[in-house]
């Protein structure tokens, strides 16, 4: 037996999305290690921190942990691994290690690679949380079926171009804040865009319509919302039109 180790997806933002597995793991947390994001927002710290004091009633600590974004997303960091598995071997042996992961950790979120890596330096004991992912909520906002009968293809917006042909059918695109899908208006103008932003909070915004006529607009509200806001998490749907298939 090792470390208790609890991946925890607590959703893309809302107060409203933890799932009772969460808050039951939460729960058995003695020390969350919550990376500390250069380009996180004070919102998004504090909902992180009211998470812990709305759902968690028992004693517990939270260690920040620098964490720099990194030039290779794909890749684990080795400077991050030593930092993590020196907290860990630093911590008493039967402390329950918790990491609070944005949306569905399953889906997108680096963690899990650092947690993987982790296993090869430490006896660890590691479970996986799953929670409400940024698709499920734009899916719901819009009110569609995600794959409306046919495949589902996810991807990055780094990614998106070299990748995109209708055949692959509904096309969700995360982590992509120079909306690439503007790329594809000369070649596939009528795909239909279903957009959202600040999903499942009380900033939402949703955007729907064909990519020749949205893409600009996107463009434009995408910079007045992190203006205002001073950050943006949003995510978006392409669906191909019917005869392009």
């Amino acid at each position: 037996m090792g470390r208790k180790v609890f991946v925890i997806g607590i959703g893309p933002g809302g107060l409203g999305q933890l799932t009772l597995d969460a808050v039951d793991a939460m729960n058995q947390v003695d020390v969350f290690l919550v990376g500390d994001h250069s380009e996180d927002q004070p919102d998004l710290v504090w909902l992180r921190s009211e998470l812990l004091r709305r759902h968690v009633n028992r004693p517990h600590r939270v260690i920040t942990v620098l964490d720099p974004k990194r030039e290779h997303p794909g890749a684990v960091d080795t400077g991050r691994l030593a930092t993590y598995s020196h907290i860990l071997s630093g911590l008493p042996t039967d402390d329950a290690v918790g990491f609070l992961a944005w949306g569905d950790p399953g889906l997108y979120d680096s963690i899990l690679r650092v947690v993987d890596a982790l296993r090869d330096r430490l006896a660890l004991e590691v479970s996986v949380i799953p929670g409400v992912s940024a698709l499920q909520v734009l899916a719901a906002a819009h009110q569609i079926a995600l794959n409306a009968g046919a495949s589902v293809h996810i991807t990055t917006g780094a990614r998106l171009l070299a990748e995109y042909r209708p055949e692959l059918g509904d096309v969700v695109v995360m982590n992509d804040p120079a909306l690439a899908c503007r790329g594809l208006i000369g070649e596939f103008p009528d795909t239909e865009v279903f957009w959202g932003a600040y999903l499942g909070t009380p900033d939402q915004v949703l955007a729907n319509g064909p990519l020749r006529t949205i893409a600009g607009d996107l463009a434009e509200l995408r910079q007045r919302l992190q203006a205002h806001h001073g950050w943006i998490h949003d995510t978006y749907l392409l669906r191909p039109f019917p005869d392009a298939r």
